[in-house]
């Protein structure tokens, strides 16, 4: 393939996966881009918890030419090869994934690729865990990382090469039009760590990166300690989430208030687990208790946080865009349900789930709407296409009309229906218990 042709094929599918996390996710915070600088080599370091999603996302979202480090036994038919290869993924070859005795070989020729990127200011990206899991934790990072920039150093001495820790928060991973949170972190220069007087001892300058990059990789993510407390927080985060209410527009946002509230409520989870067990069962019990009270009223948590003049609002919105939203899930549903059921029968395993569901969404949504712009051609010639790109409109109008009419619906079951009215004041009460649980003052402090 030229380089015309891949150049082509890589801008077509950055824009159709950016189409497709439009539709998928629900909102995407970007957090301190800037920190990415132009004309200088770059080592992307990002946590590892949703497989393949999370360095396409990062690709999308950088919009620069970057190199992805990727598990090697998916490169071995030639076929995928070139295809992975034209997408800009190199192969890393791992003992655990089979590689046997050809792993140094095979892997000192992605080395080689790798160095060279640097030495053109490229930009490269490497989970430095070496794994995939699902969690609000992060892994003990492996030595790949250091150990390439170490290599990188020797055969071009004028390298410079910024390092940038990169946080993947999601706020419920295999779940469609949930939120991301992609925090890039303070750049560390690679030559203040590996340089001729801390490499006079390799091992310790592998070490100490290792736990500098990791201390900086924790400030950029939401963490719970504890992996029995990961229901509990996914509870607590919701609640906290749904306090600090964005607008209902808008598909990606600057702000990093949104990740300092959740950070915080975290912290606070982790730190009450740890000194007061006893306070901390008080805490979850009534945490489970409110959202027991939730799920038999059927109505989500974020119903609290909308004033009346918003569901007014929605409600209006609702009216008049029924029919547009009504066509839209009608026209728009059969890509959408295949490979959400796809995604089920194939995978086993959470961490996989978002990066299948999003692949056979983006693969059967090309083509059924290739399909339709074919059918309709010959009737209507080229002004198909603007019927086809109507049609997906609509699509985007369902999502936000169906948020609407749920916010609407649940306001309708706390206000007027008889169960949600007697229980309402009793659940305003344990929400504003659990919000204020840890300082009352912070309610004020977070809003603004």
């Amino acid at each position: 393939m030229c380089l015309f042709a891949k150049v082509i094929l890589y801008w077509f599918l950055i824009n159709i996966l950016y189409l497709t996390f439009r539709v998928y996710f629900r909102r995407i915070y970007i957090v301190n881009k800037a920190q990415i600088r132009k004309n200088r080599a770059v080592f992307l370091t990002p946590n590892h918890p949703n497989s393949f999603i999370d360095g396409t996302i990062l690709s999308v979202v950088i919009r620069r030419k970057l190199f992805l480090l990727a598990r090697g036994d998916v490169f071995k038919k030639p076929l995928a090869n070139r295809a992975l290869r034209s997408m800009r993924l190199l192969p890393i070859y791992r003992s655990e994934d089979g590689a046997g005795n050809e792993q140094p070989e095979k892997n000192r020729t992605t080395y080689e690729e790798c160095f060279e990127i640097f030495r053109r200011n490229g930009s490269l990206l490497i989970f430095p865990e070496g794994i995939c899991v699902t969690e609000r934790r992060l892994r003990p990072l492996k030595k790949g990382t250091a150990r390439m920039i170490i290599e990188a150093f020797e055969k071009y001495p004028d390298l410079e090469i910024d390092i940038i820790p990169v946080g993947m928060n999601y706020s419920n991973p295999g779940k469609f039009r949930e939120e991301l949170c992609i925090n890039f972190g303070q750049p560390i220069n690679a030559r203040d760590v590996f340089n001729e007087e801390t490499l006079k001892s390799p091992a310790k300058a592998i070490s100490d990166f290792n736990d500098q990059l990791s201390e900086m990789l924790q400030r950029e993510m939401v963490i719970i300690d504890d992996p029995n407390n990961d229901e509990l927080g996914d509870l607590y985060l919701k609640m906290v989430r749904n306090k600090y209410k964005p607008a209902f527009w808008g598909f990606t946002k600057n702000t990093k208030n949104r990740f300092l509230v959740e950070k915080r409520a975290a912290n606070d989870l982790n730190e009450l687990h740890q000194k007061d067990p006893q306070r901390f069962e008080q805490f979850k019990s009534k945490v489970y208790d409110y959202f027991k009270m939730l799920d038999q009223l059927k109505i989500n948590e974020k119903i609290f946080s909308i004033p009346v003049y918003e569901i007014i609002l929605y409600f209006i919105f609702v009216i008049i865009l029924s029919i547009p939203a009504l066509f839209g899930l009608i026209l728009n549903f059969p890509p959408v349900v295949l490979s959400k059921k796809i995604a089920k029968k194939m995978v086993k395993r959470i961490e996989f789930y978002d990066s299948v569901n999003i692949g056979a969404g983006t693969i059967l949504a090309f083509l059924y709407f290739s399909l339709l712009f074919l059918i309709l051609l010959p009737f209507f010639g080229w002004k198909a296409l603007l019927m086809v790109i109507g049609i997906r409109i609509t699509g985007f109008i369902y999502l936000f009309w169906i948020e609407a009419f749920n916010n609407v619906f649940d306001w309708l079951k706390l206000s007027v229906f008889k169960e949600g009215r007697t229980q309402k004041r009793s659940l305003i009460s344990q929400r504003k218990f659990i919000l204020d649980f840890f300082n009352p003052s912070k309610s004020s402090r977070d809003q603004g």
